[in-house]
């Protein structure tokens, strides 16, 4: 979160920063922007209401600044299990994992970031303070495939905007249907049976017509 007016100048200011942003991330993804208020998000912390605005300037300054360091701490971590693999299915399998385990570790994560094009839609205003971060994740994608290409994976004529939209749409799918379930476990599912249709292993027998 950006320097406002009257930042505490204790040691412990960071760490209360951070739990702020937990406490309205966890309360933004159950309530939704509108219905999320600042006594709930210092009620959950356990400061005053008004202790929030040394670190931003409005709730929609909060929004962004849960938003931006959502999104980065996903995106680094997709970028790092990407890494250690070579092929676009296993790096792709191996970044829906991650996102089973990110989102076993902190189930207001896939929430938070499942609510985000409904949230701006009613708030528009939202977009631009969220700027630092939007595009992360169609750029994360488009990455996948352009390297999928480069490696001579996929053909050079082929549309790697439709792949890249295809592979990131089932990474949002899966999440929107597990956080609707309010089961992670349908996540995990999923992703094994992914895993599944990438080796060739889940459809057995038979022919295609």
């Amino acid at each position: 979160m950006g320097t406002t007016r009257g930042r505490p100048p204790s040691a412990d200011s960071a760490e209360t920063e951070q739990r702020i942003l937990r406490a309205a991330r966890a309360r933004f993804a159950r309530h939704g922007f509108r219905a999320t208020t600042n006594r709930l998000i210092a009620d959950d912390v356990g400061i005053t209401p008004g202790a929030i605005y040394h670190y931003v300037d409005s709730k929609a300054a909060l929004y962004a600044a849960v938003y931006c360091e959502t999104i980065d701490q996903v995106y680094t971590e997709f970028e790092r299990a990407a890494a250690d693999h070579a092929a676009l299915l296993e790096r792709f399998t191996a970044v829906m994992r991650r996102a089973c385990e990110l989102q076993a570790l902190d189930p207001s994560i896939p929430g938070f970031i499942v609510a985000v094009a409904q949230e701006t839609q009613r708030h528009p205003d939202l977009l631009a303070l969220m700027a630092p971060q939007r595009g992360r994740h169609a750029s994360f994608f488009s990455g996948l495939v352009g390297d999928a290409v480069a490696n001579g994976e996929l053909a050079p004529d082929t549309d790697q905007r439709a792949v890249a939209d295809l592979l990131g749409a089932i990474m949002t799918g899966v999440a929107r249907i597990a956080h609707a379930a309010g089961d992670s476990e349908r996540y995990v599912a999923a992703v094994d049976v992914l895993d599944q249709l990438f080796t060739g292993s889940l459809v057995v027998g038979g022919s295609p017509a």
